[in-house]
């Protein structure tokens, strides 16, 4: 294996099932913040999300085997923890997603890409104001609808990806984001309505 920092995902998984173990290392240290957000995003429970987290590389290990090197890693190795995530929200009967005003105070993670930093005061308690409602209205969406909006807007994943995420197809990824979007914009009215 050349440098591990030069080689891609996929050129990673292939060494890893050429016997190379080491070729796991880069694999975790590209990807671990990224697996613990999106598990924190279902779970709602750092320790939890912590376990699963070192659990999903495991699995990636041990299932290394089943990997497609025609197929992009990181849907593949999301689509692991997802099956993980709810496997432990059905024995455990927790809350199937945990709210976004709850996931945002428990990450250390920077604002939001789509939360606007501003420099006037005022600007600032408007825009906090603003990006409160935003996730209470998000929060108030069906599972799966928070589950879309959560992995294209949150995670910033393309829709091929969440469609592999979610085993599915992308024009099925496009059509229900549009209709949780469309959801979100209807409840935003209402929220506006009912402030007038």
């Amino acid at each position: 294996m050349s440098n591990p920092a030069e080689c891609t995902d996929e050129q990673l998984m292939i060494s890893l099932c050429e016997g190379e173990d080491t070729a796991l290392e880069p694999l975790v240290k590209r990807y671990q913040n990224d697996v613990f957000r999106f598990c924190l995003h279902y779970l709602g429970d750092l320790e939890t999300a912590r376990e699963i987290t070192q659990e999903t590389f495991l699995r990636v290990y041990t299932a290394r085997e089943r990997f497609d090197p025609e197929r992009l890693f990181r849907p593949w190795m999301l689509c692991i923890a997802r099956n993980m995530c709810l496997n432990v929200i059905k024995r455990s009967k927790l809350v199937p997603m945990e709210s976004l005003e709850g996931m945002e105070s428990a990450s250390t993670a920077a604002t939001p890409a789509w939360y606007p930093a501003t420099e006037h005061p005022l600007e600032g308690v408007l825009a906090d104001e603003r990006r409160r409602t935003l996730l209470h209205l998000v929060n108030s969406l069906p599972e799966d609808a928070r589950e879309l909006l959560m992995m294209r807007y949150f995670e910033q994943m393309s829709a091929r990806e969440i469609a592999e995420v979610l085993e599915t197809t992308e024009g099925a990824v496009r059509t229900r984001t549009h209709r949780a979007l469309n959801q979100l914009r209807e409840r935003c009215t209402g929220k506006l309505d009912g402030l007038i």
